[in-house]
């Protein structure tokens, strides 16, 4: 694909998904049109990346042939979907797998109705690991993911693919999910903007709910605040009996960032959550920089020892076996059946066979146990709230952005199940217990590290306040404009 392109390179790379909306209102540039430039930079970039797994062709000939709405919000903006969690009709979804191909959907659901609706156009699909199951996006089919900030750097993981594909300015926003931190992780490598909304917030894929897989919950990766409290405005709609949850008294987002300017009462934690290995000091020191800016900025900052949060260990074990070892290694063998499909080395990864085997052991008293857990730690987060906090400041990971084929992090690791699954504890210790609590968090960039890999800063909220979230992170985005909205040094403006 060639040609002359309606955006200059430079401009369509800088324009966040607001932008590209406002050119198409104004009749300055067509959906078609930005789809096809959108196309040329995945031809562009991705041979250097390889976050994009498929463009759609017949989408680029007729962007309205899936339903697109000319009226929503941001109608003709280009956009691809995480080939993980809601399905596309009539589109393959291979979740990471080397083994499930002519995985078609037969309708769209509920998520991706709402992003149609709000305009988009779904033009693709993006890499993830083997079921979102590791902090990196390296699989057997579909190669590794790199970090278009340093190509010897992982994008991080699950929504590698996306984070990669809007920091290198394919793309102003992907879709993504969250299940142990897979939108704030790889937004946090990728210096982007990563929410996670309260659990029941955004409808869920057919065929689960927020009982049935209560760690997990969709979103998007952008590059701006505005577009990230737009998206989420948009895309918030949960048709009757979708769920178990609905939050009907929600507080609109984008309007967070042009009411007056309020001050929070933040609780700063830098501890170790009950882990015991060291956490780089440079994560530490930008997480300190961005509180002494927040009293700076009249805010009320409080060191809080983490032990008074809650029981991390707990927590921990709850998670692992009551959203992970449970119900994993009974799902994905119950999907290779219907696909016919044997599980070997040669078509799954080391550590997912590890973990189905050691599934086997795992009893329903074993999973009702961490479910008795859950209860208690989630109780002891409320009773953290009471304590008349606004917001929790962390960072966002607990390591430095690692390099590609890591033995820690990688599914293809040689490593033991628990040692692998005690690496991503570790790594993910900051973002992993809004999952097993369903508490709303957002990762914002602050910055680069030692390795030329972005770092990212984590705000906690109580439940259901996501507008605050968006409140702090647009008082951020305007005091450092220099962190925000920020393409990698690989990017369709500079080729």
């Amino acid at each position: 694909m060639s040609g002359a392109v309606p955006i200059s390179w430079a401009d369509y790379s800088k324009c966040d998904a607001t932008d590209l909306a406002r050119l198409v209102a104004n009749g300055e540039v067509s959906a078609k049109e930005l789809a096809t430039q959108a196309a040329m930079a995945v031809e562009l970039i991705n041979p250097d990346i390889n976050g994009v797994i498929e463009v759609f062709l017949d989408t680029l000939a007729d962007p309205y042939k899936d339903g697109m709405n000319a009226q929503g919000p941001f109608h003709g903006v280009p956009m691809m979907i995480k080939d993980l969690g809601s399905r596309m009709k009539g589109r393959q979804q291979e979740a990471g797998y080397a083994w499930m191909d002519q995985h078609i959907a037969e309708e769209d659901d509920c998520l991706i109705k709402n992003f149609r609706t709000a305009g988009f156009n779904l033009i693709g699909r993006t890499t993830t690991p083997e079921d979102g199951m590791a902090a990196v996006t390296e699989t057997i089919k579909f190669g590794i993911t790199r970090n278009p900030w340093n190509l010897n750097h992982s994008s991080g993981g699950s929504s590698g693919g996306s984070a990669a594909s809007v920091a290198s300015g394919i793309l102003p926003v992907c879709s993504a999910s969250d299940g142990g931190g897979s939108i704030r992780l790889p937004a946090s490598w990728n210096g982007l903007i990563g929410l996670k909304n309260t659990r029941g917030r955004l409808p869920m894929p057919t065929g689960v709910h927020e009982a049935s897989l209560p760690s997990a919950v969709e979103g998007v990766v952008t590059r701006s605040v505005r577009d990230t409290a737009a998206i989420h405005d948009a895309i918030c709609h949960k048709p009757l009996g979708t769920g178990f949850m609905p939050y009907p008294n929600t507080q609109p987002l984008l309007s967070e960032l042009t009411t007056s300017t309020r001050k929070f009462r933040v609780a700063l934690s830098t501890g170790n959550w009950s882990r015991n290995d060291v956490i780089p000091a440079e994560l530490i020191q930008r997480t300190n920089r961005v509180a002494s800016w927040l009293e700076d900025n009249g805010h009320s900052v409080e060191l809080v020892d983490d032990h008074t949060i809650c029981d991390f260990e707990t927590l921990f074990e709850a998670y692992k076996v009551g959203n992970w070892i449970a119900p994993l290694s009974n799902v994905i063998p119950q999907m290779a059946d219907a696909f016919g499909v044997t599980l070997t080395p040669e078509n799954t990864s080391y550590q997912t066979l590890q973990m189905i085997k050691l599934g086997k052991g795992t009893t329903y008293a074993d999973f009702a146990i961490a479910m008795d857990k859950n209860v208690l730690i989630t109780r002891q987060w409320g009773q953290f709230w009471e304590r008349g906090f606004d917001l929790l400041l962390t960072p966002t990971m607990a390591d430095l952005c690692p390099p590609v084929n890591s033995e820690k992090y990688a599914l293809a690791s040689p490593l033991s199940f628990e040692q692998f699954f005690d690496h991503a504890m570790d790594l993910c210790r900051y973002v992993m217990p809004a999952n097993e609590t369903g508490l709303p968090a957002i990762s914002l960039p602050a910055g680069l590290d030692s390795n030329g890999c972005p770092m990212g800063v984590q705000f906690y909220a109580p439940w259901n306040h996501e507008h605050d979230l968006i409140h702090i992170a647009g008082q951020m985005e305007l005091a450092m404009p220099h962190r925000f909205n920020c393409l990698a040094p690989l990017n369709v403006g500079r080729l």
